[in-house]
């Protein structure tokens, strides 16, 4: 039985890693638009993309590494009935079922290697992803100087050049607009002068020659002076589009490992309290007030029963709008409660879609024989299609309050698992399924 064991993981472990550099690789393209257009628009490293593209990685690898588990059960089962192994297998007195144990270990040890994974490393590397995509959008797009177009990119500073040399550096009828204080703006106007980048490009100094410096006081008009210059230095700053890190503590869901998430899921249930005892209190008042022993009539010649009857109905439209306040944040930290408990789930659930996948990639293999890679593909493409969706439609309903965070993230795998289960008893029994599978 070892012997089969090693033979059947050996016939998963090819089919598997190449699924798994496939589906990875499929992913990474999807995002090169993005990169690329970062790539055009911020002018950013080599070195820089292949971290970005790193980063991401992580939560391809979390996505993949269960769609390959399926991939490769239909691929090695469809191969071991094609070279008729699984006849022979049978024919040894071997149920269909004891195959599957070697894998079913192997699933457990892989999504416990997935769930340590999506916990302790997916979460940091996504939030290095998001502050280092952060970083990337916020840079000043490459500057170039050209004449006769006003440069508006740069903060705090408008520069217009009628004429540049580019090869000597000669600059004509330069004019600069200092607007770092809107209170004291300077404009300086100047005939000729020469351009020279510094700082590693990031900051532009002028050389002007036969110019003026106007200086306004918005405040007091009266303040206004001018200066004239035979040559003046002035150093345009922010000009380079070097990539400037930030650090960032604030995390969202997707960056939280499960003991933050549980945290914050528990901050909700804790403030619910405040509001649900407001609520008691104004009831229970309400109730005392109406029915207790406090309550004597008095006769009052200055109201009427007209008026008694709109301060009661002011009375209970102030007590509704209270109830609705009210429960609006306790809907409020509701929601927030699902959403992270959605993720909590989502940690668990899809490393533990290996198991779903065994168990309705084992029958369907078996099933279409020859069909290989072609039928392979496209039967995981339609259980992807349907599984995801199952995600997405149980998050959406979860964070409108119909059902559970966990039937929206366990529903899949119950689905999958469940149609698993009898395909397999019908390959097992030897029962046809439809006529397309009649021998």
């Amino acid at each position: 039985m070892k012997i089969l064991n090693r033979y059947i993981l050996a016939e998963h472990i090819p089919p598997f890693l190449f699924s798994v550099f496939i589906i990875t690789f499929i992913l990474v393209l999807e995002t090169i638009p993005k990169v690329v257009e970062l790539v055009i628009d911020k002018n950013i490293s080599v070195i820089i993309v292949l971290e970005l593209i790193f980063l991401n990685l992580a939560w391809m690898t979390a996505l993949s590494v269960p769609m390959a588990v399926l991939v490769a059960t239909l691929l090695a089962f469809g191969r071991l009935t094609s070279d008729s192994e699984i006849i022979a297998i049978k024919s040894s007195g071997i149920n269909l079922l004891r195959i599957l144990i070697p894998l079913m270990v192997a699933a457990c040890i892989l999504t416990y290697g997935m769930i340590e994974f999506n916990d302790k490393i997916l979460p940091d590397l996504n939030h290095k992803a998001r502050v280092l995509t952060g970083d990337i959008r916020s840079m000043r797009p490459t500057l170039t100087f050209r004449p006769g177009i006003f440069i508006t990119d740069l903060s705090g500073y408008i520069v217009l050049i009628d004429k540049i040399n580019h090869t000597t550096s000669e600059v004509e009828g330069v004019r600069i607009s200092e607007t770092k204080d809107p209170a004291h703006p300077r404009i300086i106007v100047a005939r000729a002068g020469l351009m020279k980048f510094i700082d590693k490009g990031q900051t532009v100094q002028f050389t002007l020659y036969d110019g003026e410096l106007h200086m306004l006081d918005t405040r007091e008009p009266s303040n206004y002076r001018k200066v004239d210059f035979k040559e003046q230095v002035i150093h345009v700053g922010g000009i380079g589009s070097e990539l400037k890190r930030s650090g960032s503590t604030f995390r969202t869901d997707r960056e939280m490992n499960i003991v933050q998430m549980k945290e914050v899921v528990e901050q909700a249930k804790s403030a619910v309290a405040p509001f649900n005892t407001r609520i008691y209190n104004a009831i229970k008042k309400k109730f005392d007030f109406l029915f207790g022993d406090s309550l004597v009539y008095v006769k009052d010649s200055t109201r009427t029963d007209s008026s008694a009857l709109a301060f009661l109905k002011a009375d209970m439209r102030n007590t509704y709008s209270m109830f609705q306040r009210e429960a609006g944040q306790i809907r409020e930290q509701k929601k927030i409660e699902n959403k992270y408990m959605i993720e909590v789930y989502k940690k668990y659930s899809i490393p533990a879609a290996s198991f779903a996948f065994i168990l309705i990639g084992a029958p369907l293999g078996i099933l279409t024989r020859r069909g290989g890679m072609g039928i392979a593909v496209s039967i995981s493409l339609l259980i992807f299609t349907l599984y995801w969706a199952f995600l997405i439609g149980g998050e959406d309903l979860s964070d409108r309050g119909h059902i559970t965070p966990f039937w929206a993230m366990w529903s899949a795998n119950i689905l999958v698992g469940i149609n698993g289960l009898y395909l397999l008893i019908k390959v097992v029994t030897e029962k046809p399924l439809f006529a397309f599978f009649r021998k």
